[in-house]
C-alpha cells in the first residue's frame, strides 16, 4: 500500500495546527487552546513538538498514553524519557524526515511511519519540529503473515512429491522440483515459456486439448485420468493427471498436478503377468488362509480333482486325502509350515469322482512386511501318470534283475565248468594255467614258498582194465574227496591229467608239503570204492617240488614235482619223494 499518498493531507493538517500550537505559546498567534486540544486530540496518530533545543513543547493524547507522559513533562527535555521514546528523539535530529521505523516496546515492537516536520515563524526562521508517528503494525504484521504464508506455500510446492504446473495459452508460468525432475529438466528457466503440449505423447494431444476447452467453457476441473507424458530424454512415462483454471490476477490459467505411476504401472503390469500365470499354470495352486483354510484355487486345481472352485473354498485342503498317504505326512507338513520353513512331499488323494491320484507338492508360506505368516502358498503337480510308469518300470527292472541275476549264474555256472573237471569237479589244467603264475609272483614279492604236490593212483589201467571205467571213476573221486578235505583254503587242487592231481600248496616248505602228502597217501589207502559188493582199494605215489629251492618258474616245478612222483613208483610205488634239484641261477 502506498502509505505516503493516504496520509500526506492528514501529515500537512497536523504539522500546521503544530505550529499554531507553538506560536500561540510564543505569542505568534492568537488562538483559542481549547480548539487547538480538541484537534490534536482527534488525532490518532502520535503527535510530539520539540522545540530546537529538544524540549518538549506539546503533546497529543495518543503520545501522552504510547509514551507515559504528563503534564509535567511539558519543559522537559526529550532524552529525559523512557526509552525507547528517548532514544527514537535522539537518533532523529534531523528538521525534514520521512520513512517507516521500528520501536521497540517491552511487550512487542511496533511499527511506525515518523514524519518530521520543521515549525517556523512568519519569517520563516524554525521555532522547533512536529514529531508525527503513524501507527502501521497491524498492516505490518498483517502484510508479513501474508509474505511468510506465500512462503511457506511455495516451499510447500515446492517440496511437494507430487509435481505441480501452472500454464496459460499452453505457455508452462511456472513448475515445482517434482515436475522439474519427473520431466528430466534440470531447472525450472528450461521450462519456463515452453509448451505444456510438448510434453504431452503425441497420441494424447487431441484429446487432453479437447479436455482443457471444455473445462474452460465450464469452469470445471479436468477429473483425474492417466496419460502418457514423454521426458525430455524421450523416455514415455506413465503419470495421473488432474487440472482446473484458476482465475490470477484477471486471467483465467490452469494448474495441473502430475503424479509418476510408471512403477506402480509396471508393477500392476508384473502383477497381471503373475496373475494369468498363476490362473494358466499348467500345475495346482491353492492358497489358504493360516487355519488351513482353503481362499482361492486356479483351474487347474479344479481339472485335476474335478470339483469346483465354489465347492473347495472355505475347505481344508485334507477333505482330498486319503489312507493311502503315509502316516503322519500332514503333521509333519503343518508343523514345518507353521514355523516359517518350505515343506515338499507327496500326497495319495481323491478326485471327486472317487479316483486316486498322486500329487507332488511345494508348501510355503507368504509372509507380510512384518515377516508374519498370513498365508500358505501350495503348489501341486498331478504325477499319477509318472508314478504308473514308475511302477511299470519297477517292474520291468525287477524281470530284469531276475533275467540279469539268471545270467550272471549262467556265467558263474559256465566259468565253473571251464576250469573245473567234470568227473571230480576240481579245477582243471586251464585254471592252473590262470593262476599259477600269478601265485609264484606273489610268492616272489612277499618271499615265501609254494609247495607242488603231484599224485599218481598206482595201477590205475589195472584198476580201469579189471573192474572196468566205472569203477575207475569211483576211485578217481574218492581220492579227489580225499585231497579236498586236507587241504587249506588258498590250496588249489588241479586234476592234471587222467588218474594224476596236482596240489598248490602256497606258504608251504617241502618238509610240511610231505606231511601233508603223507597224510593224504595213508587216508586214501584206507579208503575203500565200493561197487557191485565189492571193495577196490589203492595206493598213491607222490612228488614234491618247491619254490624257489627246486625251481623259479611253473613248469620246471610241475615237470620236478612229476619226476618225484616217478622216482616214488621206481622206489615202490606208495611213497612220497621230495625232489632233490636245486634252483639254476
Amino acid at each position: 500500500m502506498n502509505y505516503s499518498s493516504f496520509f500526506w493531507p492528514i501529515l500537512i493538517a497536523v504539522a500546521i495546527l503544530g505550529t499554531f500550537l507553538f506560536v500561540r505559546r510564543h505569542r505568534v498567534f492568537e488562538i483559542s487552546s481549547l480548539t487547538g486540544d480538541e484537534i490534536m486530540d482527534s488525532i490518532e496518530d502520535l503527535a510530539i513538538v520539540l522545540d530546537q533545543r529538544g524540549i518538549i513543547k506539546e503533546f497529543n493524547r495518543a503520545a501522552q498514553l504510547a509514551c507515559d507522559l504528563s503534564a509535567a513533562t511539558i519543559g522537559t527535555p526529550s532524552d529525559a524519557l523512557s526509552k525507547p521514546w528517548a532514544d527514537l528523539f535522539t537518533r532523529h535530529p534531523e528538521t525534514t524526515f520521512k520513512d517507516e521505523i521500528i520501536v521497540e516496546l517491552q511487550d512487542s515492537p511496533r511499527y511506525y511511519i515518523l514524519t518530521i516536520s520543521p515549525i517556523q515563524d512568519q519569517h520563516k526562521r524554525v521555532l522547533g519540529r512536529l514529531f508525527l508517528l503513524h501507527d502501521i503494525t497491524e498492516s505490518k504484521l498483517t502484510e508479513q503473515a501474508r509474505i511468510e504464508s506465500e512462503t511457506r506455500y511455495q516451499q510447500l510446492v515446492k517440496l511437494l512429491p507430487d509435481g505441480i504446473v501452472t500454464h496459460q495459452d499452453g505457455k508452462i508460468l511456472f513448475a515445482n522440483r517434482a515436475f522439474i525432475e519427473l520431466i528430466g529438466a534440470s531447472s525450472t528457466e528450461e521450462l519456463i515459456g515452453k509448451n505444456f503440449l510438448d510434453f504431452v505423447h503425441p497420441d494424447s494431444h487431441e484429446l487432453i486439448t479437447q479436455r482443457m476447452q471444455k473445462s474452460l467453457m465450464d469452469r470445471a476441473t479436468i477429473p483425474l485420468v492417466t496419460e502418457k507424458y514423454v521426458r525430455l530424454d524421450g523416455k514415455a512415462i506413465d503419470v495421473e493427471v488432474i487440472s482446473r483454471p484458476i482465475e490470477m490476477d484477471g486471467s483465467t490459467i490452469f494448474l495441473t498436478v502430475f503424479r509418476d505411476i510408471t512403477e506402480r504401472k509396471m508393477a500392476e503390469e508384473k502383477l497381471q503377468q503373475l496373475s494369468r500365470a498363476v490362473e494358466q499354470s499348467p500345475a495346482s495352486i491353492v492358497i489358504t488362509n493360516t487355519d488351513g483354510t482353503i481362499e482361492y484355487v486356479n483351474p487347474r486345481f479344479t481339472l485335476v480333482t474335478g470339483y469346483t472352485s465354489e465347492e473347495v473354498l472355505g475347505k481344508n485342503p485334507r477333505f482330498l486325502s486319503t489312507d493311502q498317504t503315509p502316516q503322519g505326512t500332514h503333521q509333519n507338513l503343518w508343523s514345518t509350515i507353521t514355523i516359517g520353513s518350505e515343506w515338499q512331499g507327496e500326497f495319495v488323494n481323491r478326485k471327486k469322482n472317487g479316483e486316486l491320484y498322486y500329487e507332488s507338492a511345494i508348501i510355503s508360506p507368504i509372509l507380510d512386511a512384518n515377516g508374519t505368516i498370513t498365508h500358505f502358498l501350495a503348489v501341486k503337480e498331478d504325477i499319477t501318470a509318472r508314478k504308473r510308469a514308475e511302477e511299470e518300470l519297477q517292474r520291468a527292472n525287477q524281470k530284469l534283475q531276475i533275467q540279469l541275476d539268471a545270467n550272471e549264474l549262467l556265467q558263474v555256472e559256465l566259468r565253473e565248468q571251464a576250469i573245473r573237471d567234470p568227473l571230480t569237479g576240481l579245477y582243471n589244467r586251464r585254471y592252473l594255467n590262470e593262476t599259477l603264475e600269478r601265485e609264484l609272483a606273489r610268492a616272489a614279492r612277499e618271499n615265501y614258498s609254494v609247495s607242488f604236490i603231484m599224485s599218481d593212483i598206482d595201477h590205475f589201467k589195472l584198476i580201469n582194465d579189471t573192474f572196468g571205467h566205472p569203477v575207475g571213476d569211483l576211485v578217481l573221486k574218492n581220492l579227489a574227496d580225499e585231497l579236498t578235505s586236507h587241504a587249506r583254503v588258498g590250496d588249489i587242487i588241479c586234476r592234471h591229467g587222467g588218474e594224476e592231481f596236482l596240489v598248490i600248496l602256497p606258504g608251504v616248505t617241502a618238509d610240511v608239503a610231505h606231511q601233508i602228502a603223507e597224510r593224504s597217501r595213508k587216508a586214501f589207502q584206507e579208503s575203500r570204492a565200493q561197487y557191485g559188493g565189492f571193495e577196490i582199494r589203492a595206493t598213491l605215489s607222490s612228488g614234491i617240488a618247491t619254490f624257489p629251492e627246486n625251481g623259479k618258474k611253473s613248469m620246471e616245478l610241475i615237470a620236478l614235482a612229476d619226476m618225484a612222483m616217478y622216482q616214488a613208483k621206481s622206489d615202490g610205488r606208495n611213497r612220497v619223494v621230495i625232489s632233490q634239484a636245486k634252483t639254476s641261477e
